[in-house]
This record gives structure tokens, C-alpha cells and sequence, in this order.
């Protein structure tokens, strides 16, 4: 493949093109992979793969209080859902906000921003809107898989050029228009219709996942056997991976706790390859578990021993973690980036005879370091970093009027700018939001900034360190102007620069201090100041 970075035009790739037109590229190693992503995840469905859990708890259909916060556009309670399916072992999580009386393509693009900060897991879009499928996959930052795709004519004609375009792995629900097949001989035919079709998209049987179709056995005592038997042909004659809606087999029975793990026990010996479930259900976690053993997919029964070892410590885990101080609650709201409800915690901690100045000092910045750490340590991202300097940026404009001193500023003077012809500040914006969560006060000139207007704020302003950001090549030899300006106008501050192209040779050979990301700028600005 070849192409453009920032910087080139369409010219220049006009011109590519001209001169690459007769070279003929080589082949694909391989046209498809089963294999899903999220910004911060990757599941691949390999041989022998263990049972996964799709979580199915975000669905506003008998949820009241979800039903409303989706209403009122708020997210408190999404996030909560998906943490705690993460946490309780789920491998995705489905995603439905569809309900009567709400722009559904709106709430879902709120949601997808939402999953994909929070949770590492890669995400189900699930909806009968096909607006919503689209506004989903157009923004979801992976490969996202599709529930589901039919056998009706018209969402076939839809969903699977866009599965295509958005190159999404996608449910095959083996149902026709008007017709739910009773037989396992009926949804044969109807699963090798819908890959016939998708075939003329260029998927294979790694881009999808095929629907066992769980019908209640309360109104057909043989749907059970029908779906096994679907399951059992999927994995041993057309050789494709499965998926059941479990919960659907035990509608209108007692006991469906039971009845759902019985019958999951019987679809893993069968080749199940997922399952959608709530995975705060001990009995499904469990029986996969103990399925994944008895099947030999947990090899040397590790998962399972993990699994239940970790059991007998759970309930005094769950204890602690219900009874935080408020201090306890605004740092686990930074850690989690958690904006809707850091000022309310804000003002519970408050009332509970803590100072601003301790909240800031104490609590606040010693989270907001954490959270730096872990971004070093590769075991946070980008997402998780920005929502928790957005967090702490939210809290601090609450208790700005409270402190006797601008928690910001207290450290020193910063000048940031994005040099002249670069229109790329996202760097500079991380920067700017991590030193003054650090207690630093910020000049923010913004981008495109010519050296004239550094310098002249420099001398206004005196401050401790300027900072310069540059994302391209051809804008980075700026910087050097810039403090070559600097030093002819007795500018004597120290400067730092960043920036993706930016490298520590670079800065060290005109002048300056060199940081590759924001937790080092904030590292490298402290020691300017202290020097």
C-alpha cells in the first residue's frame, strides 16, 4: 500500500498514482481473519478457543433507569453496566440503546465514545435501525461485529455492503422474510443462502458468526434439540464459528437460571463458539468454566482453578470496594475518567469538612499522577489518559473559586504553541490539560502561531518554559526559528518541544528540551523549573 501523511495534497497523490499505475502488488498473505478489535483490544477466534461471554445487560428493554438516563442523554449507568461485565468476565458487550421516543443515532454515537474510553472490550452493535448500525461502525475505532444480518431481503440489500465498507464481521441470523425456520434442515439451506450473498462482498466464513436460533422450549418441547443439531452441523459440516441468545430457551419456565446453564453445558459440547448472557450470572460463568475443562479448552483446567480460587475471596472484595470515603470516590472518578459525576463527589467530600486545597493536594493530583504512571507502564492509553485529565480539568473549574490559591498556576508559567503552518494542536491540547492538572499555570496561543507572536507573549508574560509542538517535517524546522528569535531578543527561557516527527537529537541541537508525550512533558517541565 502506499500513500500520503500529513502534509502531502492531492496533488502529490495524483502523482503517486501516475507513477505506481503499472506496478502490480503483491498478494495478500491471507483475504480474512476472524477477528474482532477495539481501541484498546484484539479477540481472536482461534482453534480450540475457550467459550466467550458477550455481555447483554446494556439494553434499556426492562430497565427503567436506563430507559431514562438514555432520555435525558446522560451515561453514568452505561458505564457502570460495561465495567462491571468487563470485570465479571465478559470477552464483548453488546450494545442496544433502541427504545420509543429517542434519536437512536445520536444516543449511539454517545455510547460508542463512551464503550470504547471505558472498557478494552470490542463491541456488538445491536439495533433494527440500520441509521444506527451505520453511525456505530462510522466511528467505532476497530473492527466491530454486527448484530445481526438476516435473511430478509431488505437487510441483506443494506447491511452487508455495509458490513463490507466498514469491513465488520456481522451476526448471521438464519431467518427469511416472514418465516422463523422450526428444523435444522430449514436453517441449512437459509445459512448457505445469506453466505452465498455474502460471498459477492468478498466475506469468507471468518467475517461471520453464525445464530443457532434459541426458540423457548415452553411452546416447542424439540427447539432445544434443533438448535444443537444446528450447532453441531455448523462446527463439523460447514465449519464456522456460532453464537446463541441463551436466555431465550428458558422464556416461561421456572428455574431458567438452570435451564439456561444446562442447556449452555450442552451447546459447548456441541462447538458453541459464543455465547450472549449476562455474565453476573454465577451459573452461566460457572458452567463455562466447567465446560471449557470438561471440552479441553482450558488447558491444564488453569482458567478454571483461576476462576474459582478467586471465588472465595470475592464477597469480602465486593464489601470493601461498596464502602470508599468520598476522597476514595474522586480518585476512582479520575481513574475511570468518570466526568458526570465528579462534581457531585466534589461536593459530597466538601460537606464532609475537606478543603478544597486538601482535595487538590491530597486527593486529586496524587490521582492524577497514578494515571500517569499507568500510561507509562503501556497498562493505560491515550482514551483513558484524556477522559482522566478531562476529569480532573471538570474538577478543578468547580473548586477554582473555593481555593484561597488557583490550584493552577501555583508551579510556574507555561507558554504552549503550535508553530507556524501547523494546524495540529491534539499534543499540544493533552499537554496543556496535564500541566495544569500538575499545578501549572497555562498560555495556550494555540496552533498555526508565527514566531513574532511566541516571542511577544514571551516578553509579556515572562514565563518559566515555553513549550513548541510540531506534527510534520516541514513545519518542525519552525521550532528552530523560533528560539533562534528568542535568543535575539534576549528571550532567555528555557524551551521544550514535541511533537510526532520531533526527535531528542533534534531539540538537543537547537537549543531545547525534548519531551515524546504529556506524562514526560510534565516530568521534563519540573526539572526546567527546578534547575
Amino acid at each position: 500500500m502506499l500513500g500520503g501523511c500529513c502534509g502531502t495534497t492531492p496533488a502529490h497523490i495524483k502523482k503517486l498514482a501516475q507513477i505506481t499505475a503499472n506496478i502490480k502488488p503483491k498478494a495478500p498473505r491471507r483475504k480474512s481473519i476472524a477477528a474482532l478489535s477495539s481501541a484498546r483490544g484484539f479477540l481472536h477466534f482461534g482453534k480450540n478457543q475457550s467459550l466467550l461471554i458477550v455481555g447483554e445487560r446494556i439494553n434499556p428493554t426492562g430497565k427503567k433507569s436506563l430507559q431514562q438516563e438514555l432520555t435525558e442523554g446522560k451515561t453514568a449507568i452505561l458505564r457502570q453496566m460495561a465495567l462491571e461485565q468487563e470485570k465479571q468476565g465478559a470477552s464483548l458487550l453488546d450494545v442496544n440503546v433502541g427504545q420509543p421516543g429517542i434519536d437512536e443515532v445520536k444516543t449511539i454515537k454517545t455510547a460508542i465514545s463512551l464503550l470504547t474510553t471505558v472498557s478494552k472490550l470490542p463491541l456488538v452493535i445491536d439495533s433494527s435501525r440500520i441509521e444506527a448500525i451505520e453511525a456505530a461502525l462510522r466511528i467505532y475505532p476497530g473492527r466491530m461485529l454486527i448484530n445481526s444480518i438476516s435473511g430478509e431481503k431488505e437487510k441483506m440489500k443494506r447491511l452487508l455492503p455495509l458490513a463490507a465498507k466498514y469491513g465488520a464481521m456481522f451476526i448471521l441470523l438464519p431467518l427469511t422474510d416472514g418465516e422463523i425456520p422450526s428444523t435444522t434442515k430449514k436453517r441449512q439451506s437459509i445459512i448457505n443462502y445469506i453466505f452465498q450473498a455474502a460471498k459477492k462482498y468478498g466475506f469468507t466464513k471468518d467475517d461471520f458468526i453464525v445464530d443457532g436460533l434459541v426458540m423457548a422450549v415452553a411452546s416447542d418441547p424439540q427447539a432445544a434439540k434443533e438448535t444443537l443439531k444446528t450447532l453441531s452441523w455448523c462446527t463439523e459440516s460447514f465449519k464456522c464459528k456460532t453464537i446463541l441468545g441463551l436466555s431465550n430457551v428458558s422464556f416461561g419456565m421456572p428455574g431458567r437460571p438452570w435451564l439456561n446453564a444446562g442447556f449452555l453445558a450442552m451447546a459447548q459440547l456441541c462447538g458453541l463458539t459464543m455465547a450472549i448472557a449476562n455474565p453476573a450470572s454465577t451459573e452461566i460463568m460457572n458452567i463455562t468454566k466447567a465446560g471449557d475443562v470438561l471440552t479441553a479448552k482450558d488447558k491444564s483446567a488453569q482458567s478454571f482453578i483461576d476462576h474459582f480460587s478467586a471465588q472465595a475471596g470475592v464477597d469480602s472484595s465486593i464489601a470493601a470496594k461498596t464502602i470508599l470515603t468520598p476522597q476514595e470516590k474522586i480518585t476512582s472518578a479520575i481513574m475511570e475518567g468518570n466526568r458526570e459525576n465528579i462534581v457531585l463527589l466534589i461536593k459530597s467530600a466538601l460537606s464532609s469538612e475537606c478543603s478544597a486545597l486538601e482535595l487538590v493536594d491530597k486527593v486529586m493530583i496524587p490521582a492524577i499522577v497514578k494515571v500517569g504512571d499507568l500510561y507509562e507502564k503501556k497498562v493505560y492509553f491515550l482514551p483513558q489518559l484524556m477522559a482522566a485529565a478531562e476529569t480532573m480539568k471538570k474538577a478543578l473549574n468547580y473548586l477554582e473559586p473555593q481555593l484561597k490559591k488557583t490550584a493552577a498556576g501555583d508551579k510556574g508559567k507555561i507558554i504552549l504553541a503550535t508553530v507556524k503552518g501547523d494546524i495540529h494542536d491534539i499534543g499540544k491540547n493533552i499537554v496543556a490539560l496535564l500541566l495544569r492538572n500538575y499545578g501549572y499555570y497555562v498560555i495556550d496561543l494555540g496552533k498555526d502561531v508565527a514566531a513574532e507572536i511566541i516571542i511577544a507573549s514571551a516578553k509579556k508574560e515572562k514565563p518559566d518554559v515555553i513549550g513548541l509542538s510540531a506534527l510534520m517535517t516541514t513545519t518542525m524546522v519552525n521550532m528552530k526559528e523560533v528560539i533562534t528569535l528568542a535568543r535575539k531578543h534576549e528571550v532567555k527561557e528555557a524551551f521544550l518541544i514535541g511533537g510526532a516527527v520531533v526527535t531528542e537529537t533534534y531539540a538537543q541541537s537547537i537549543g531545547a528540551s525534548f519531551a515524546k508525550d504529556g506524562v514526560e512533558a510534565v516530568k521534563v517541565v519540573e526539572k526546567l523549573i527546578k534547575r
